[in-house]
C-alpha cells in the first residue's frame, strides 16, 4: 500500500486487493438497509444510486484502513475525530454509464449543532474499468483531477469542506463506499 501525502488529501493505492473488492461488494448487496436513486432530486446535484450500510456491519472488512485513516486525521490533520459508530451509515455509491452518473460541485456538511463532518473517506469499490467519473477537488482557483483514486482498490481521504465532484461516467460502472469521519465542532 502506498500512501501519498497532501495537505489537503491523502491517498493509499492498493488499499484493498480485487479479491477484497469483491468480498466488500458482495456482502453490501446482500446487506443494505436503504436504497434509494437520486436522479435529479432537487435538493441533490447527484445523479446514481446511493445505498446505505451501517459501519457494524462492514467494519471487520474495513477496519485496517479505517484505523489508519482516524491516525492519519489525527497526527497529520490534528483534528480531533470520533471513531465511527456502530449505528453511523455509510453511503455505498454506484455510478452508471448508463445514466452518465455523477455528483456535481458539493461540500459534506453535518448541518448539526454538536458535531462537524471533518474528513471525507472514499474508497474505490469498482471491480471493472470504467471512463470518465474522476474525482476533483476545488483547491484554490483551479480545480484537481485526483488521478489516485481512478485505480480499484484506492482510497482518498479530503477535507470535508473542500468543494468536490465526481465527473460523469461514460462507460462501465464506478462504485465507491464514502466514510464521513466526524469530530467534536471546529471552533
Amino acid at each position: 500500500m502506498t500512501l501519498y501525502k497532501d495537505k489537503n488529501y491523502f491517498s493509499w493505492s492498493n488499499a484493498f486487493s480485487p479479491e477484497s473488492i469483491k468480498e466488500i461488494n458482495q456482502f453490501i448487496e446482500a446487506d443494505v438497509e436503504t436504497a434509494y436513486v437520486s436522479h435529479g432530486h432537487p435538493d441533490y446535484k447527484k445523479i446514481s444510486t446511493v445505498k446505505h450500510i451501517r459501519f457494524k456491519k462492514i467494519k471487520h472488512l474495513i477496519k485496517p484502513l479505517v484505523a489508519d485513516a482516524l491516525a492519519v486525521a489525527n497526527r497529520d490533520f490534528g483534528y480531533n475525530v470520533y471513531y465511527p459508530h456502530d449505528d453511523w451509515a455509510i453511503n455505498y455509491n454506484i455510478y452508471n454509464s448508463e445514466s452518465k452518473d455523477s455528483y456535481d460541485w458539493h461540500n459534506d456538511s453535518s448541518g448539526r449543532a454538536t458535531f462537524d463532518i471533518k474528513l471525507t473517506l472514499l474508497i474505490n469499490l469498482s471491480e471493472e474499468s470504467y471512463d470518465g467519473g474522476g474525482l476533483e477537488l476545488a483547491m484554490g482557483r483551479e480545480a484537481t483531477s485526483i488521478s489516485q483514486f481512478s485505480n480499484s482498490g484506492s482510497a482518498i481521504m479530503f477535507k470535508s469542506h473542500i468543494l468536490h465532484k465526481v465527473n460523469p461516467v461514460t462507460s462501465g460502472v464506478r462504485k465507491s463506499l464514502a466514510l464521513f469521519i466526524l469530530g467534536p465542532k471546529f471552533q
